[in-house]
């Protein structure tokens, strides 16, 4: 009796693994064919500065905000978004600089800094809208689209978050394409790749279960 119930539970055992490993495969295959499908979907549309400069009809250079220091500079993340966003406006005709970003207390405020370097970048303050509610990457497009009456925008972000963006941005009915800033090396930004990864999922949900 007690060879058959140790057959018994290691046959049970053995399915049990077998099912977990099963769930887990589908799970990975799953995310990483949204992951693919979103990076796949959209790279037509990031483009060069040369391109950007022969658009028209342009509402907004969109720039995401990113992290600050404690002494309010910008990351070098952040700041080269800045520097990207200035060179498009200035090769884009008719459009405005659209800052969106954190803005969430005292001690914490991206849009301060997005606004004073975007200055010292040579953007005039009649230039600029700023987007106070741009906690997310969602929300910042959700407010450019519904907020800011965008029809039509170029995004600036580093090139392992464009996708996201111009998946977001498409869903949501705004015609987007993107110029890339410049991706400084940072230690964890395969930390940061992974994350985006898990992002790029949620926001493809989100997208779903919005419209």
């Amino acid at each position: 009796m007690k060879k058959r119930n140790k057959r018994k539970l290691s046959k049970t055992a053995k399915r049990i693994i077998a099912l977990f490993l099963a769930v887990v495969l589908a799970g990975g295959g799953y995310v990483l064919g949204v992951n693919f499908y979103v990076i796949l979907s959209n790279k037509k549309n990031i483009i060069s500065l040369e391109e950007a400069s022969h658009m028209d009809k342009v509402d907004y250079v969109l720039v995401l905000g990113c992290g600050v220091r404690e002494d309010g500079e910008p990351s070098h993340m952040l700041y080269e978004r800045l520097k990207r966003g200035a060179e498009v406006l200035e090769k884009v005709n008719g459009a405005k600089l659209l800052l969106t970003g954190d803005n969430s207390g005292e001690s914490y405020n991206e849009l301060a800094a997005m606004k004073r370097v975007s200055l010292e970048n040579g953007v005039k303050e009649s230039q600029m809208v700023i987007d106070d509610f741009g906690f997310s990457t969602y929300e910042s497009l959700y407010n450019a689209k519904n907020n800011f009456s965008a029809k039509k925008i170029i995004i600036i972000t580093q090139p392992y978050h464009m996708y996201r963006a111009l998946y977001i941005a498409n869903k949501l009915g705004i015609e987007a394409y993107g110029v890339t800033a410049y991706l400084p090396f940072y230690p964890m930004q395969i930390i940061w790749s992974l994350r985006e990864v898990l992002a790029r999922n949620k926001d493809f949900l989100l997208c779903m279960f919005s419209s």
